[in-house]
């Protein structure tokens, strides 16, 4: 039986839908604008269309689940459940960076980059505004073993963090955003350009939702990270935070 995964990614630009099945995974983007969902929506109902299938055949729903851009991950956690509680189908979050990292790990592994032997030890570090980064730290094959963060970091804090870590690889727009804080690059593969994206998503989401790491959409919620941002815009909407 074939399983189709659907899969969205809007707390990164561009915003990205993916479609996975056991022949592969294919991807819809679009630069972000004011109206997320409904870019979202048009892009789900392209793909969908472009490969004859409805939403009744969708096994599950993948999101982004962060950290990212606020207003993203609420995007695509609200598509991801409603699209969901519609068909009774279950959810898998995808940890953003997680996604970044496996990105990288596969890009270093293809036979056009002197592949990577073994297990590859990522840094995924992402540009979280007000002067700060996001990083995590991953290894293996689907990224699977998280061995730090999700974490907010200063700029300074950079090179203690690569020192204590030793990534092979480093990918991420803070390579960009933050240049003159990261220590040289030694040996260490770096990829500035390198961005998450739906096809990431759904790749494992495929591996995690084989190995049962499916909630029920009531139970899925984005990755914040940074808790006084989504504090602080609960609050204005009426809500008491978390």
């Amino acid at each position: 039986m074939i399983v189709h995964i659907l899969a969205i990614e809007t707390s990164a630009e561009p915003y990205s839908v993916a479609l996975a099945n056991t022949t592969g995974v294919l991807l819809r983007h679009q630069r972000s604008g004011t109206r997320g969902a409904e870019q979202a929506l048009s892009m789900i109902a392209e793909l969908l269309a472009d490969q004859s299938i409805t939403l009744n055949q969708v096994d599950a729903f993948a999101f982004g689940s962060g950290p990212g851009a606020f207003t993203g991950l609420r995007v695509a956690c609200a598509l991801a459940q409603g699209l969901a509680f519609a068909g009774e189908r279950p959810v898998v979050p995808v940890e953003s960076l997680r996604a970044l990292a496996y990105g990288a790990s596969k890009q270093v592994r293809s036979p056009g980059s002197e592949p990577m032997r073994g297990s590859v030890r990522v840094m995924a570090a992402i540009d979280a505004r007000m002067g700060q980064i996001y990083w995590a730290v991953y290894e293996g094959a689907w990224a699977e073993q998280r061995l730090a963060g999700p974490a907010l970091a200063a700029p300074e804090q950079v090179t203690g963090l690569v020192t204590q870590w030793r990534p092979q690889v480093i990918a991420g727009d803070a390579l960009r955003a933050f240049d003159g804080a990261w220590p040289a690059p030694n040996e260490t593969v770096r990829l500035p350009y390198l961005r998450v994206d739906a096809s990431m998503i759904a790749e494992l989401a495929r591996t995690d939702l084989a190995a049962g790491r499916a909630v029920a959409a009531r139970d899925a919620a984005p990755e914040y990270v940074r808790d006084q941002v989504a504090l602080t815009v609960a609050q204005r909407s009426g809500g008491s935070g978390s």
